[in-house]
């Protein structure tokens, strides 16, 4: 009767020591998911929120080892690390699969802005050379942007070199911006023109 009460009391140590262990195989993942979404240029491109909600578990995961670790060995709980651990291995590889689609995504809308600023060229030089012949135009505000066409034919063999190498996210940017600026450089002939030929 003794002797299995101190087996019993034995097994019942061992049991609390095993739950006081932290979950390495778990945290080991967690760290190895997260490395790989880290050194994926990817991830940091495409999908920089998955990746900061990755470290922001993995950070969460850290602060409870750290917690459970000031804790006596018989009170410490790693049902919490053992979860975030978990969780934070799968935020990682989401990162990793966001990246992949999003990328997908602005490849198409890259190579869309390509043929959209390319149709804009023309009819914006068109706008340039008739308010040009507007009376009484401010012509220190409509030839400057005789320069623009060109920068934006510029611009788009620029971004389709970019596209050819796989630089989707900056062909993006780039060609964003002169769509921007052809566009608001139209307004502004048009106002310009409207305030010309109102005086």
């Amino acid at each position: 009767m003794k002797k299995s009460r101190w087996l019993v009391s034995g097994l019942l140590v061992l049991l609390l020591a095993a739950c006081a262990s932290p979950p390495q195989a778990d945290i080991d993942a967690a760290k190895a998911a997260l490395a790989a979404a880290l050194q994926n240029p990817d991830v940091i491109t495409y999908a920089p929120d998955a990746l900061r909600a990755a470290q922001d578990r993995m950070n969460s995961l850290d602060a409870e080892l750290a917690a459970q670790a000031k804790r006596s060995a018989l009170s410490r709980n790693y049902d919490l690390a053992r979860s975030l651990a978990e969780q934070a291995a799968v935020d990682a590889r989401t990162a990793g699969e966001t990246a992949a689609s999003s990328k997908q995504q602005v490849a198409l809308e890259a190579s869309a802005l390509v043929d959209e600023v390319t149709a804009a060229i023309q009819p914006f030089e068109s706008r340039v050379w008739a308010a040009k012949r507007v009376p009484r135009i401010k012509m220190d505000v409509i030839m400057p942007l005789q320069q623009l066409p060109d920068q934006a034919r510029a611009t788009v063999l620029d971004a389709q070199k970019d596209i050819a190498a796989g630089a989707f996210a900056q062909a993006k940017a780039k060609l964003s911006t002169v769509r921007d600026a052809l566009s608001e450089s139209s307004q502004t002939i048009t106002e310009q023109t409207r305030i010309a030929r109102s005086r």
